[in-house]
């Protein structure tokens, strides 16, 4: 049933990370219904159930060698619980609330597609309330200088650094995300427009983005320079190739090619592709770009993802105070 639903969410072009994660998910629900319940079939589930689901999931502890969404703790795991010996020697902490909305979220899902292949006679998921999460600012945004330092330490002498600099460069030029960028290919880049194509954007969407002067440049010179060393495979056409292999890079590869930058510059920030992202739009609404604007090249749906940045920091308002308020004027 489980995997019915992920040829489904194919069918109706949910993205490939998110059909993984939602049948995942779905399956450690019906785990957790099979060995804490006495239900027999799908359509004997209950919005008690689900309640009941959501309360197991606050509950949950895991320990500091799991992962929020790597290893999905099933039932027959048990939400395990370790000995004490075991709790001394790991961090306990409860699933983060994201982690747990996306579970839930994922079930709730599921119980409509029930619904619509005539499973279950009525949703018992109608009434679920995903739990409130909050809007946090973005952590480690660089600043204009970190910025310029983290992409200029990155040397244009070895065709690897020639791809590991170009990466940065259009990272933190258009403010695409990681999936985005390893998706990329040749056909993507049109220097001559200055412009990059984002094929598979999140929710499978399609956007073009504009590139900065030095990005163009950097494109240029590892088209023309380092990406032939590489690229060895017959037919790849992925903009960026790893140098082991020629193939497509992998998540792993481009955040330890941001990480390396950051060491390289001497910035202490906890530095990841993401926070490129953060920083290109920060640093485009502090040079006064229109908040829609920034909206579109992010390829947010919703408005409220993007408003998180007009949140000032604190040395922006003190920058303010010194500049604006009276009191502060008399000193």
């Amino acid at each position: 049933m489980a995997e019915r639903f992920s040829e489904w969410l194919e069918a109706i072009n949910y993205s490939p990370k998110t059909r993984v994660n939602y049948t995942r998910d779905v399956k450690v629900f019906l785990d957790w219904l099979a060995d804490n319940t006495p239900v027999n079939s799908i359509a004997e589930v209950t919005p008690a159930h689900l309640q009941q689901y959501q309360i197991a999931l606050y509950n949950f502890e895991r320990h500091d060698e799991d992962s929020d969404r790597g290893s999905s703790p099933t039932v027959r795991e048990g939400f395990p619980t370790k000995t004490a010996a075991a709790k001394e020697k790991t961090e306990t902490r409860r699933l983060s609330v994201g982690t747990q909305a996306n579970r839930l979220a994922a079930v709730r899902k599921f119980c409509s597609w029930l619904l619509g292949e005539q499973q279950i006679a009525y949703n018992p998921a109608s009434t679920l309330q995903l739990p409130k999460q909050q809007h946090r600012l973005p952590r480690g945004v660089l600043t204009k200088s970190e910025a310029r330092r983290l992409i200029e330490a990155t040397p244009v002498v070895k065709p690897r650094d020639v791809r590991d600099r170009t990466i940065l460069e259009v990272l933190y030029a258009t403010g695409i995300r990681r999936a985005e960028l390893l998706s990329l290919t040749i056909y993507d880049a049109d220097l001559q427009t200055a412009t990059l194509r984002i094929e598979h954007g999140k929710g499978n969407t399609t956007r073009i983005v504009p590139l900065t002067q030095s990005a163009i440049a950097a494109l240029k010179l590892y088209l023309e320079e380092a990406r032939a060393v590489f690229a060895h495979e017959a037919g790849q056409v992925r903009l960026f190739v790893s140098t082991r292999s020629g193939g497509p890079l992998d998540d792993d590869d481009i955040v330890r090619i941001v990480r390396k930058a950051a060491t390289r510059a001497g910035i202490k920030k906890h530095v990841t592709p993401h926070t490129l992202r953060h920083t290109c739009a920060t640093h485009l609404l502090k040079g006064h770009a229109d908040i829609r604007q920034i909206q579109k090249l992010l390829g947010h749906r919703r408005l409220s993802s993007t408003e998180v940045y007009t949140r000032v920091e604190l040395t922006d308002l003190h920058e303010v105070i010194a500049r604006c308020h009276p009191r502060e004027k008399q000193r």
